[in-house]
């Protein structure tokens, strides 16, 4: 094992006795969980960007900092620029943040350990060691330890801290999906929030807006603002109604106003209509995304319905029962498993329990959300003015409601 910092004082010395300075090395990300070394880079006589592959390599010994080629003068002349697939160690990844997702922890890539296999050389490690400062300090002198922090490069994301460069199609690892969002949102509180808008980018749309749920208001904003327009707007599009409500609640008004007019229909409607209420309310922190059918119908007619019904709302337990479709009066509530046994000949009326607990819109949310709590239901109804239904308050966002904002991304969510 070598350590980068290391080499990047070694000298390339050729057949004839021409020697450069190497100034960085590629790795392929595509290719392996360890990358290997594709080119070495350095600075010619004329002061020009040089590379060779790194098959050029005949020889070399570490310890007397050389490496050995055929012809210096073979490099080719170009940019400080690798192929598509490939980063720079130096300029790309060292001292730039990097996520261990074994041990769900944010560091610092102080230095990068390097390993030969097969005559091959492949990075290994990122060191965040307190060591790794000390050995570029003192140009090798101090801190040739082993690292006390290394993190296994096949479980490391590294972030640029450039979301227009993820847009662009730069190349990451992406390992950072086989996280859990409520772990991929704890991580991206503790980064710069540019950082945290890149992550967010390198993660499928579904998982991006669960993490974005999950985020602290504070960050939530943050980021929105950094992402691209169409990512921002599908971010938001899948997003559960209060969450998309909230967010846009905080933006500019004409960044609001753009938002909600670029939404699709029924996600617009929606938002506007969590948005007449102060967030301190019930109507405040209710979702309006509810799952109702008619008192009348019988309960294959409700089945049928529902099929349809059903893929879209996170929040499933409760079907509400209302007069009609139109008024919405809410009647009564039925749960799915009294849907699935009850005889399909049976009317959802005769099945469904009369006897609900409702708030009204306009108490206060932390009432609300004590009730929920306090009576363990998994949502309580919100009816506005002759008992229509307006939409309900989740166990989630009660206690999201009551618990430090920190809590957020570490709380159980039982829908989402």
């Amino acid at each position: 094992m070598v350590v980068f910092s290391e080499i990047l004082r070694c000298h390339v010395i050729d057949a004839r006795g021409a020697r450069a300075r190497i100034s960085d090395l590629s790795v392929d990300l595509a290719e392996e969980d360890y990358p290997p070394v594709m080119r070495l880079f350095f600075i010619n006589a004329e002061k020009q960007h040089v590379s060779l592959p790194w098959g050029a390599v005949t020889g070399g010994d570490w310890r007397r900092r050389r490496l050995e080629v055929a012809d210096l003068g073979a490099a080719r002349a170009g940019p400080l620029e690798p192929p598509a697939l490939e980063v720079l160690l130096k300029r790309d990844i060292l001292d730039a943040l990097v996520l261990d997702l074994q041990h769900r922890r944010v560091a610092r890539a102080n230095d990068l350990w390097l390993g030969e296999a097969g005559g091959r050389l492949a990075l290994r490690a990122a060191d965040a060691s307190l060591g790794a400062v000390l050995r570029r300090l003192s140009r090798g002198w101090l801190g040739r330890g082993s690292g006390a922090s290394l993190s296994d490069w096949k479980n490391v994301e590294f972030l640029r801290g450039d979301t227009r460069g993820a847009r662009a199609g730069a190349y990451y690892e992406r390992r950072i999906a086989r996280l859990l969002p409520g772990e991929i949102a704890k991580l991206s509180e503790a980064i710069p929030y540019l950082h945290a808008a890149e992550l967010l980018t390198l993660l499928p749309d579904p998982v991006a807006a669960d993490v974005l749920e999950l985020m602290t208001p504070e960050r939530q904003l943050q980021v929105f603002e950094e992402l691209d327009e169409s990512q921002a707007l599908r971010l938001l599009a899948l997003a559960s109604p209060d969450t998309a409500a909230d967010l846009v609640g905080r933006l500019a008004p004409e960044a609001a106003r753009q938002c909600l007019e670029r939404l699709p229909a029924a996600q617009a409607r929606r938002a506007i209509e969590l948005l007449r209420y102060p967030d301190a309310t019930a109507g405040g922190i209710m979702t309006n995304d509810l799952v109702y059918v008619a008192e009348s119908l019988t309960i294959a007619e409700a089945r049928r319905v529902l099929a349809v019904r059903l893929r879209e709302p996170d929040f499933v337990y409760y079907v509400y029962v209302v007069d009609d479709e139109e008024a919405r009066r809410l009647r009564g509530v039925v749960t799915l498993r009294d849907l699935l046994l009850a005889d399909e000949g049976s009317r959802v009326g005769e099945v469904m329990n009369p006897r609900v607990l409702t708030v009204g819109p306009l108490a206060a949310a932390a009432e609300a959300a004590y009730q929920v709590i306090e009576n363990h239901l998994a949502a309580l109804p919100v009816v506005g003015q002759e008992g229509r239904l307006l939409g309900a308050v989740t166990v989630d966002a009660a206690v999201a409601s009551v618990a430090p904002p920190n809590w957020r991304s570490i709380a159980p969510r039982v829908f989402s």
